[in-house]
This record gives structure tokens, sequence and C-alpha cells, in this order.
């Protein structure tokens, strides 16, 4: 019983050096964080909401799309975080719409009303064509011509990066 006991406090030693000498191979560890990515287009909102809420028949006019029809100028539809270049892609985008006049704009600049291309910051964007923004925070703005009876369609903005 007595070489037994012996077998296992050398083993008990043995495995208590054993981890002190490894243990003492590793100086520190150090776990470094995940890192997001700057220079992203971040949507604020699902679904935009229209200011004005509605048009009238046989009417002209420009169009706001934000995330708030209350207060655009609060309630931006997308931000970009830093300096980007992306591609929008455009579905939907008829008549009566001037399917030429798709803007986005400064939604707090100190021009946000009126018509698209007179609002700070304003850039016309275009199906596929990429587009350069500044870090900001943007509302989209659309011309409308000869409203019909079925008012104005939904269309969809997809940016991307190239």
């Amino acid at each position: 019983m007595r070489v037994w006991k012996s077998r296992w406090l050398v083993g008990l030693v043995g495995t208590v050096v054993f981890v002190g000498v490894v243990s003492g191979v590793i100086l520190f560890q150090q776990i470094q964080p995940a890192v997001p990515v700057s220079g992203l287009i971040v949507s604020n909102c699902s679904t935009t909401s229209p200011f004005p809420t509605s048009v009238p028949l046989g009417t002209n006019g420009t169009m706001t799309f934000s995330c708030s029809s209350t207060d655009p100028t609060t309630a931006p539809a997308f931000t970009t975080q830093a300096a980007v270049l992306a591609v929008p892609t455009i579905t939907g985008f008829v008549a009566p719409y001037n399917t030429t006049r798709l803007y986005i704009y400064t939604a707090n600049g100190v021009s946000n009303q009126g018509g698209c291309s007179s609002r700070t910051g304003n850039q016309k964007i275009e199906n596929g064509v990429p587009e350069s923004m500044p870090a900001n925070v943007w509302n989209y703005c659309t011309e409308y011509i000869n409203v019909g009876t079925d008012g104005l369609a939904t269309f969809t903005v997809t940016w991307s990066l190239p």
C-alpha cells in the first residue's frame, strides 16, 4: 500500500511540474476584438415614408422619401458612415415619376424642400451608375408628372458596393 501512495505522490508531483513548465512557457495571451468595416451604407428603415403623403390627380411636383413623413430632416432614409462608392439598382421607377429625375440629398441640409436639384448636397442617381458619396445622412427626392388615377407606384432602390 505504501508503494501505491509513493507512485501516486510521484505522479502528482510530476503533473504539477509539467503544468508549471508549460504554463511558464506561455507568458501571456491577448485577444484582439472584431473590427467593423467603415464606409458602409446603412439603411435607417426598411420602407421609407413619402412626403407629402398624397398627391392630387393630374399634378406635377416633387416627392421626398425618408423614414418619417412628418419630419424627413430628423429621420433620414439612409446613412453613409464614411466616403463610399456604391451602385444603386432602381426597380419599379415608372411614370408618372419622371424616370430621369431621382436624387439623394442631405437630409438635414439647409435647403431640403422644393425642387430636387436645389436641395443641399443633391446628387442625381441612375440605375447601375456608381455614385460617390461622402459621409452623411440622406433622403431621396423625385419629380412626378401628371399623376393618374393610380397615383405614384412603389419603387425600390438597392445599394451595393462595386
